[in-house]
């Protein structure tokens, strides 16, 4: 996609972005007949106005936000049809968000649907600072390729599948790729990865990817789920719920999407990611309820759902992330579905053991348009993954407070010194039914700007 900013010709194409409030007035012009337009984000209608004029919502101009405005973009670049186009939502947002932010966001929002080369023109504003269109199109990128590789059918995206692709994609973006094998894993004494992926033929990695710029600054280890398909081992989910498990890896996807662009946006912050991939599957060597592993810092955990497994090839994970001592750690998984009860389908949840880390996830969220929230670091409810056979257990005994459980489990293979947060995307990671394309990337946008913040702010 080529994009610039500038007048446009005339002769082109163009997409309005109108706000709630301006569709009566849009009426009374008699621009816009179809009764049924309301503005809302996402909607279009087709009017003339000297020529094609595609009007795309915004929702009311109070709250317009990047996730309004990739919404908008991204549903007006699925109808365009020429080769070139003139848009006008970013210069209808800059007075609002920074004109550098709007063109980001439309950006991004209209590589996500493009589908094909087009010339972009933005319309309506001034040049803005820095390098906004090449971060949106890297926005686009990264987001694309972490719902290419969460739609993949499960036969084809096996744990070692999913290890060759990340060891190709880190080749090509300039990153540091180590996947580890059984017996590399079972050297390091992870044996709570190696005892969630042993009831399948396909037995588990571990991707080790780093970023490492010259004079880096920071240092930050990102962690992501990579369960390329969930059964719930012997305790066995529902036909209905495993029909589209071959989203439990979309943590994983997240993380190595995000690492993908990093080299090509210059951060001097040097960032680790740890992709802890295995599948969760029913076999003569696969863990029971009861059994006890052991961790790579030592540590067992006693587990008592096999369908708790996220947390236990996490905790894996986290543990080694630790030894380095980086400046934060930060995991994103699909884990609970009790998120998804409190906050509904659309918005992450934030569990972080450190306020400052918490407040700059909740600010990259905020920032990049895709919504979290905070839930509590209670650990009032420690009890709850404690164990009279080892040193935690994975399962609560109890129906509430899972997501927040399952965060301080997590916590507990984090020495307190590193400030670390937990990301749940289990409502956000996927949209629409199991048969269809449902992934959605959440996380890549929210990950990439918040290791943007660390490269100017370090950690109070």
């Amino acid at each position: 996609m080529d994009v610039v900013i500038g007048p446009g010709r005339a002769d082109v194409p163009e997409v309005r972005g109108v706000f709630t409030e301006e569709v009566e007035s849009l009426r009374a012009a008699g621009l816009l007949a179809w009764t049924g337009f309301t503005a809302e984000p996402g909607s279009t209608a087709t009017v003339h106005d000297g020529g094609p004029v595609l009007l795309a919502g915004l929702g009311p101009r109070d709250g317009c936000d990047a996730e309004r405005l990739r919404t908008a973009s991204a549903a007006s670049a699925g109808l365009l049809s020429g080769d070139a186009v003139r848009v006008d939502l970013a210069g209808r947002a800059a007075a609002r968000l920074g004109a550098g932010e709007a063109v980001r966001a439309v950006v991004a929002g209209l590589a996500l649907a493009a589908g094909r080369p087009i010339g972009v023109t933005l319309t309506g504003l001034a040049q803005p600072e820095g390098d906004p269109i090449t971060a949106g199109l890297l926005d686009a990128e990264a987001v694309l390729l972490a719902r290419d590789l969460t739609n993949r059918p499960p036969s084809e995206l096996v744990p070692a599948d999913l290890a060759a692709a990340a060891r190709d994609i880190a080749a090509e973006n300039g990153l540091a790729a180590h996947v580890l094998d059984e017996r590399d894993l079972r050297e390091l004494g992870m044996g709570a990865l190696l005892g969630m992926g042993a009831g399948s033929p396909h037995p588990p990695r571990l991707v080790d990817l780093r970023y490492e710029p010259p004079g880096a600054r920071r240092s930050i280890a990102l962690v992501g789920k990579g369960i390329t398909f969930d059964s719930g081992g012997l305790s066995l989910k529902s036909p209905a719920a495993m029909m589209n498990m071959r989203s439990d890896m979309a943590g994983a996807a997240v993380v190595l999407a995000v690492m993908s662009v990093l080299a090509r946006r210059g951060l001097p912050v040097a960032v680790r990611g740890l992709l802890p991939l295995a599948e969760n599957m029913i076999g003569p060597n696969g863990v029971r309820p009861g059994d006890v592993l052991r961790a790579c810092d030592g540590r067992r955990i006693q587990v008592l759902d096999t369908d708790f497994e996220g947390r236990v090839v996490l905790a894996d994970a986290l543990a080694l992330a630790a030894r380095e001592r980086p400046d934060a750690i930060v995991d994103i998984a699909t884990l609970t579905y009790q998120v998804v009860a409190a906050l509904g389908p659309d918005i992450g949840g934030v569990l972080g053991r450190d306020r400052e880390l918490t407040r700059r996830v909740l600010g990259a969220g905020a920032l990049a348009g895709e919504p979290l929230w905070a839930l509590p670091w209670a650990r009032r409810y420690r009890h709850q993954i404690t164990s009279g056979y080892a040193d935690v257990r994975n399962f609560p005994e109890t129906d509430t407070g899972r997501a927040i459980t399952a965060a301080l489990l997590l916590g507990e293979f984090v020495p307190e010194e590193i400030p670390f947060a937990h990301l749940d995307i289990t409502g956000p990671a996927w949209r629409g039914p199991a048969s269809g394309h449902g992934a959605t990337g959440f996380g890549v946008l929210t990950l990439g700007r918040l290791l943007e913040s660390l490269a100017v702010q370090e950690f109070a």
